[in-house]
């Protein structure tokens, strides 16, 4: 790859006329102007071709008829030509300096470049900052990680520039749906993975993406699909190993993950069964997250908020267990409720679903 690589940026768009402007402009104006903006529509029935047409002699526009979003992600990717491809939807947009900070972080060798994000509300106003990295967050402490781990701290599409010849490994992409998590989890395996700590790109929430705003019940459901899901990835990541020759840990690779740790326990406490939970049980969870919670380098405060959190889920009697969930995921402030869009997520991603659950130390 060249020293001074070419970028690609795509844009997924499925009814978000009121966004993908923004999305675009955002695209538009780099300080460093990539050298391909694509925007595909994914079959949207508001008026988001309309809006994407204004920008149709600075842009490659692709339409399709709506097939989800990994498709679209995968037509996008199809069109590109970029050394570095960056996948944005439509509801997010870039910082002015994005793709020249990327560019100043990259390297032949890596797989992708991650950054912060600031996650804003429907409105615009920040809200707090995503993934919120420990100090010199790096690629040697993601090496560490994902040798010890199996995983590492990653954000969700929009925070991540991949390479070229990294995708070309793995596209078209066979997932149905969170392309993030299979493309995040994998990266490891075939090259560095550098981090910009700080935020080149704005994630919403709005309501329109938050998915744990129900009954105790739904949440069961959601939660039960998100481990199978992660099951999934897992499954491809061993895969991927074995034919890389590169070693995990072994045994079951969720228990080194706070989050879906943190899901089977509330699942457990729910009545809810879900993949693999015969061979859980709730003391067992409980004493994996802390086991978990004590290896990772978060601040002591944070520590201890996990701990009680998952103390507390484990030592109720269910009805109060169950309240404690709902409490979590149906909280009335708005901003709380912002704070709950469903994302693909791994080990310490702090991912927006999972801080409804966790505490916010």
């Amino acid at each position: 790859m060249s020293a001074n690589p070419t970028i690609s940026i795509v844009i997924t768009c499925y009814n978000y006329a009121r966004y993908v402007a923004l999305a675009i402009e955002s695209a538009l104006s780099q300080t460093r102007p990539p050298d391909q903006i694509i925007v595909v529509d994914d079959g949207s029935t508001d008026d988001s071709a309309q809006v994407i047409e204004r920008y149709a002699d600075r842009i490659a526009f692709v339409r399709q008829a709506n097939r989800g979003h990994v498709a679209a992600v995968n037509r996008g990717y199809a069109a590109s030509s970029g050394d570095i491809v960056l996948f944005l939807d439509a509801d997010d947009a870039l910082r002015a300096e994005a793709v020249e900070e990327i560019v100043a972080a990259w390297d032949s060798r890596c797989t992708k470049v991650q950054f912060e994000l600031d996650v804003i509300d429907a409105e615009g106003h920040h809200l707090r900052r995503f993934c919120n990295y420990v100090e010199a967050y790096d690629t040697a402490q993601i090496d560490r990680e994902f040798e010890r781990f199996g995983t590492y701290v990653w954000p969700v599409l929009s925070g991540n520039a991949y390479s070229r010849r990294y995708l070309d490994a793995l596209m078209p992409l066979g997932v149905k749906r969170a392309p993030d998590g299979y493309l995040n989890t994998l990266a490891p395996l075939y090259g560095p993975v550098r981090v910009v700590r700080k935020p080149l790109a704005c994630y919403r929430l709005h309501d329109s993406n938050l998915n744990y705003h129900g009954a105790a019940d739904d949440y069961g459901r959601r939660f039960a699909s998100r481990v199978s899901l992660r099951l999934r990835e897992l499954a491809q990541l061993r895969q991927h190993a074995q034919r890389r020759a590169v070693s995990l840990p072994s045994g079951n690779l969720l228990d080194h993950d706070l989050t879906f740790v943190n899901y089977r326990l509330m699942l457990q406490r729910l009545g809810t069964s879900y993949e693999g939970s015969t061979r859980d049980s709730v003391f067992r969870l409980w004493r994996t997250g802390l086991r978990v919670i004590g290896q990772r380098p978060n601040p002591l405060r944070l520590k201890a908020a996990h701990a009680l959190w998952l103390t507390s889920l484990a030592c109720s009697p269910r009805p109060i267990a169950k309240r404690l969930i709902a409490a979590r995921f149906n909280r009335g402030v708005p901003v709380h409720r912002a704070r709950r869009k469903a994302i693909a997520t791994s080990n310490g991603t702090a991912a927006a679903d999972e801080q409804a659950a966790q505490p916010s130390a």
